[in-house]
């Protein structure tokens, strides 16, 4: 590692340096001085998005103050005999020319979210916010928006966060909890939680190794860490072979964590030896319905990273995957596993009475009817209902009816119409998040149910039915947030 001088961090006072990144060699030069001369994989990946965006011009700031960064520095890299800057450096990604002799004129549209850079050769990606590759287009993602300003113009950037560790102080264990936590703060509203505070929420337990500086995590650690941070995380084992997805009775791996995905609660997985967080997945045979490929924030490797075969994983740290963190709401009592197992059950019971024209027994006569489940705020999919193409009568039914904060909702999927890419769902349970986990299927939690002709709602306190027909049900749009 080629290190440089303490007062190189910071050469003049200027506000930012712009780059020309279409200059052939000048990401070679940003990623050479960053990393210090040494091999940098997230660094690197990052460029090569910056690149598949067709990102022009590389906006620097000199002197940015990154609180997480602040909260490390305090608490172990400003111990340290050979000193650390106390700033960061932001770079700003945009797709159009930007000019150096006036930073006050930015374009908005071209803007493609950001990285900071700590003082850390080897190990410096901080705090990181870029907009997804192309290969997630039609994609589900994890994601939130954040506003930054520079200079004064206001910039949105939609993305799932990311962060490497130092090998020191932060582990990958620290930057998976990170990523979930910031993602839950930009996303849910919790408090932000800094990374000085992740490593210590962390800290006890069953300890793996020393924890200053940081050898790890356990699996015991990282439950404990999140739950003190604010969310109310599960745990579930995943199939470790091919042999075991899906057999005996067993859940899928994709079914397991693509449910958690599609309600905005990314899961960190784990192997024998290393952590990280799914954060997307798509459809890669479209017109079959079938294949799903998983997209990973790695720490050690960089963001939005395609899984070919979690199954036959190229890197030995990655082999096997053999459990999830689910970083669920401390206001959702219900897993996603239970919530569509109780929809499963009543749209059994539903199945059993439906005409055989309406949508949702005819994809259950194809043997095309499935299930997609996620958990959101409540107000947020009522407000989305205009939008969805759901019948109006319908729309008011759910619209009148008393919800908790957090709902589970389990769609009723066409899969030949998933396939063809026009609405499919023929049917939704809409399920109490808060409901007693203690009777199996949650058989007070239904709180609206939709089938095809007949929909219904139940009162909460009076347990009063409220019931209507639909004269010409037919598909709609999903309520899922993330999707492209």
């Amino acid at each position: 590692m080629t290190d440089w001088p303490f007062l190189a961090w910071s050469p003049d006072d200027a506000a930012a340096a712009v780059y020309d990144v279409t200059v052939d060699g000048a990401w070679e030069q940003l990623v050479d001085f960053y990393a210090g001369g040494s091999p940098c994989a997230p660094l690197e990946r990052i460029v090569a998005l910056a690149r598949e965006h067709g990102v022009r011009s590389l906006v620097v700031e000199q002197r940015h103050l990154d609180p997480d960064w602040r909260s490390e520095h305090a608490a172990f890299h400003g111990r340290l005999f050979r000193r650390h800057p106390t700033v960061t450096h932001r770079w700003h990604l945009f797709t159009d020319d930007v000019d150096p002799e006036d930073l006050t004129r930015l374009d908005p549209v071209a803007y493609r979210g950001y990285a900071v850079m700590r003082p850390l050769p080897a190990t410096p990606v901080g705090r990181t916010m870029i907009t997804p590759p192309p290969g997630l287009d039609g994609g589900v993602r994890c994601e939130a928006t954040e506003r930054v300003s520079l200079f004064g113009t206001p910039l949105t950037v939609r993305a799932m966060p990311f962060l490497s560790q130092d090998a020191e102080y932060l582990r990958c264990a620290h930057a998976t909890l990170w990523m979930v936590l910031r993602h839950a703060h930009l996303a849910h509203g919790i408090p932000r939680r800094l990374t000085a505070a992740v490593h210590d929420a962390a800290l006890g337990g069953v300890i793996v190794g020393r924890q200053v500086p940081s050898e790890g995590l356990s699996v015991q650690q990282m439950m404990a860490g999140a739950t003190r941070l604010g969310l109310s995380p599960g745990l579930v084992h995943l199939p470790q072979t091919r042999a075991e997805d899906g057999d005996a009775g067993m859940l899928t791996l994709h079914g397991i964590l693509s449910r958690y995905v599609n309600s905005q609660a990314p899961p960190i997985v784990i192997s024998r030896a290393h952590a990280w967080v799914v954060v997307g997945y798509r459809r890669v045979s479209p017109e079959s319905g079938a294949g799903v490929r998983l997209w990973r924030h790695d720490d050690a490797r960089g963001p939005y990273l395609e899984v070919a075969d979690p199954f036959d994983e190229l890197d030995e740290a990655h082999r096997p995957w053999q459990a999830a963190i689910l970083p669920l709401l401390p206001d959702v009592y219900v897993t996603a596993e239970r919530a569509e197992a109780a929809g499963e059950h009543w749209f059994g019971g539903y199945l059993g009475q439906a005409d055989p024209d309406e949508p949702i027994a005819r994809a259950g006569a194809a043997g095309a009817l499935t299930w997609r489940t996620y958990v959101t705020r409540a107000d947020e999919w009522l407000e989305r209902l205009h939008g969805r193409g759901v019948d109006p009568e319908l729309a008011q039914l759910y619209r009148l009816t008393p919800m908790p904060e957090y709902v589970w909702v389990v769609e009723a999927v066409d899969r030949a119409a998933r396939a063809a890419g026009t609405p499919d769902v023929v049917g939704e349970a809409i399920l109490d998040s808060t409901a007693s986990t203690h009777h199996e299927p949650l058989l007070s939690g239904l709180i609206a149910l939709h089938g095809g002709r007949l929909a219904h709602r139940v009162g909460p306190d009076h347990g009063e039915r409220r019931e209507i027909h639909l004269a010409e049900p037919g598909h709609y749009r999903t309520g899922r947030r993330g999707r492209a």
